[in-house]
């Protein structure tokens, strides 16, 4: 809402009077552009339709605008050959290890037909041939840092991949003949294409996870004690890399692996999903575990105090753009459950980066 605002005060309005047919042929442009990009959008998010509604609006009203708002560095789309420096806070598109592509919030990354489209609202779609001819396969990495939406594409094979804030994915332009790998340090929600002759592998630097046609969740952060698969559906079967281990995931079941462990619980999918959707659902999950996702999300430091770390919360959040909204819902509405089932009122304090949440005095 706020960027729509900010459209409409960028406008200048032509004095010029435009006769109806010069309207009708202006309206039929508009209708004609709004046809193509839904067309080519692969999703189209809450922001997206609100954008494409103010412009409805303002033709329904018989208002004819002439406007070129100034578009700030930030907001494009592709910035080729850029160097790595200043694309550390940008999601960014590393192709064969050399050219690297700035990615926009909410653009969509398409592989097909021997070619990569780049899609975005704000700017007219990017496409790169790829070598299709090549023996060797070349890899690709979407890096998606911490403090970014999370990004969606799909690969040369169809399958959909959405990764997580703070996460590297590497796949291949083009998939081998017998196999099909990916490579994730992070987290991935993945929808894997169905190809009974070429089985699909997730790596990341504890397991495998193989795969024919499925829909599931990997949770592999440098930074965790552990890494975990859930599957929404199909089945996986799951090795550790020193293949000591190696178990077989069912639809609504989690896998945990943790040093020698290899653990399987029952899950409700889509708390561990609802990230690749703006959303953070949790059921009875220690309040500490809640935070690191969230400072994940945002790029901050977020911690609470020691006696209530391990408490469990429930709730839904939307990850809106401003954190301290997060953080205000979590206070006035998600409630710790105390073993004596009484309930925790929170507030928290700001810090430059730094947030600490704590009880209520």
């Amino acid at each position: 809402m706020e960027t729509a605002r900010q459209l409409l005060l960028s406008m200048s309005f032509d004095k010029e009077v435009y006769s109806e047919q010069e309207k009708l042929e202006l309206l039929d442009q508009i209708n004609n552009e709004i046809k193509a990009v839904r067309k080519r959008k692969i999703y189209v998010g809450f922001g997206k339709i609100l954008a494409a509604a103010c412009v409805v609006a303002l033709v329904s009203i018989g208002i004819v605008i002439h406007f070129k708002p100034a578009t700030p560095a930030s907001s494009n789309l592709v910035a080729d050959e850029t160097s790595s420096l200043a694309l550390e806070k940008e999601t960014r598109l590393v192709l064969a290890g050399e050219k690297t592509i700035a990615i926009e919030e909410g653009g969509d990354i398409l592989y097909e037909n021997g070619e990569m489209t780049i899609s975005s609202m704000s700017q007219q779609d990017k496409r790169y041939a790829v070598d299709t001819e090549s023996e060797e396969v070349q890899y690709n990495e979407l890096i998606v840092p911490k403090g970014r939406r999370a990004s969606h594409l799909i690969l040369d094979d169809g399958s959909k991949v959405w990764v997580n804030s703070g996460s590297k994915f590497r796949f291949p332009a083009t998939f081998a003949q017998d196999k099909r790998e990916v490579y994730v340090e992070g987290e991935i929600y993945i929808e894997v294409a169905k190809d009974p002759k070429r089985p699909f592998f997730v790596k990341t630097s504890e397991m495998q996870v193989r795969a024919l046609g499925t829909r599931f969740n990997v949770t592999a952060y440098r930074d965790d004690l552990s890494q975990m698969v859930v599957l929404v559906e199909g089945l996986v079967e799951v090795q550790s890399n020193d293949e000591t281990k190696k178990k077989i995931l069912q639809p609504d079941h989690m896998l945990t692996l943790a040093g020698n462990s290899m653990d399987i619980k029952v899950a409700n999918t889509y708390d561990f999903i609802s990230w690749k959707d703006g959303l953070l659902q949790f059921r009875s999950q220690p309040l500490s575990m809640i935070l690191a996702k969230i400072s994940r999300h945002y790029d901050l430091y977020i911690d609470c105090e020691q006696d209530i770390k391990d408490l469990k919360c429930s709730g839904k959040l939307v990850l809106f753009d401003d954190p301290k909204d997060v953080l205000e819902t979590i206070a006035r509405t998600i409630s710790l459950e105390k073993p004596d089932s009484k309930t925790v009122p929170m507030a928290y304090e700001m810090n430059g980066n730094t947030i600490l949440l704590k009880k209520k005095s």
